[in-house]
């Protein structure tokens, strides 16, 4: 599919209400733009698509649908989609952020794992809040690039185009394998056969952690599969902490009923260690009650007392 290119100093196209000042990033399908609202002034960030395609129009619309019904201080506030001259635009919010993968590229390994945790808790807090929808929303393409990090930790879940409502055990539509990042995508999500579900976003959100402990992007599921290979023993290889090599295992097994759970991860994330932290002593054993004598072995105690007492009275008799 042929894309058109766009260099950063193109003429950006005119949209009614807003001024297109600059482009936030490009990628193969679609590009974002950073723009002003004309009557507020206030900045938003403009989405649009590069092709003409049907299954895209359909992800852009469905972005839009699920940000207009949900509102999570950690996911993108969304303003209106727009058509104009035969082209959509979903108009959104703007935040000053980096992605997590740029986060990822930036941190030392101590940092990843440390401040890493609290980003992970943030990320766990908005997908809890999406998975207790009527119906449940599930995100199905969440990675280190759909994670914004903001300059005060804060954090926002964006693109969710492949986002569906999880009703009565509908199929995944095999469409997916053209949009979902194979690096963070669980083997259900690529079969007509099977549902993608609540443990699908947590494979995802260790394939995510994965990338966030050890710099790295894990190896598909498929590839995962094919190879016998483990995530955890793959970490373990690479020197990562244990505790964290087993909450990425426990998130990436194969078998969906297999999966830790979304609050039993949340709960797993490692903290981290004060700075200067002294490792707590093991407890001073206490030493062992003596025992108490038998009854025999007082009796004869008494005895032997009472003969000391008589040979005394015998050799210094009482004048």
């Amino acid at each position: 599919m042929q894309v058109p290119e766009l260099p950063l100093d193109m003429d950006y196209p005119e949209l009614p209400g807003y001024e297109i000042t600059g482009m936030v990033g490009k990628g193969a399908m679609g590009c974002v733009f950073r723009g002003r609202h004309r009557g507020d002034g206030q900045d938003v960030a403009i989405k649009t698509l590069l092709v003409e395609d049907p299954s895209l129009q359909r992800a852009l619309a469905n972005e839009w649908e699920v940000l207009s019904r949900v509102e999570h201080p950690y996911l993108i506030n969304e303003r209106e989609i727009l058509q104009h001259e035969g082209r959509a635009y979903l108009v959104m919010e703007f935040v000053e952020s980096q992605t997590l993968t740029r986060w990822i590229e930036a941190a030392s390994p101590r940092q990843r794992m440390d401040e890493g945790g609290l980003i992970l808790e943030k990320i766990c807090e908005v997908l809890a809040y999406l998975h207790s929808q009527s119906p449940p929303v599930i995100v199905r393409d969440l990675k280190p690039d759909n994670v914004l990090v903001l300059k005060d930790g804060t954090i926002k879940l964006i693109d969710f185009g492949i986002a569906r409502a999880l009703e009565g055990g509908a199929k995944t539509e095999v469409a997916l394998k053209g949009f979902a990042s194979a690096n963070y995508a669980p083997l259900e999500q690529y079969s007509s056969n099977a549902t993608t579900g609540i443990a699908s976003d947590v494979y995802s959100l260790g394939a995510t952690t994965y990338h966030l402990v050890s710099g790295q992007a894990p190896m598909a599921a498929i590839d995962l599969l094919t190879y016998s290979k483990d995530p955890e023993k793959m970490l373990l290889a690479l020197g990562i902490d244990q505790d964290w090599a087993e909450l990425v295992g426990a998130a990436m097994r194969s078998k969906p009923t297999q999966r830790v759970t979304l609050p039993t991860f949340r709960v797993r994330i490692p903290r981290p260690k004060p700075a200067g932290a002294v490792a707590t002593p093991p407890p001073i054993p206490r030493p062992e009650p003596p025992a108490r004598p038998s009854s025999s072995s007082s009796l004869i105690g008494w005895l032997v007392l009472a003969l000391a007492l008589l040979a005394l009275a015998v050799f210094f008799p009482l004048k």
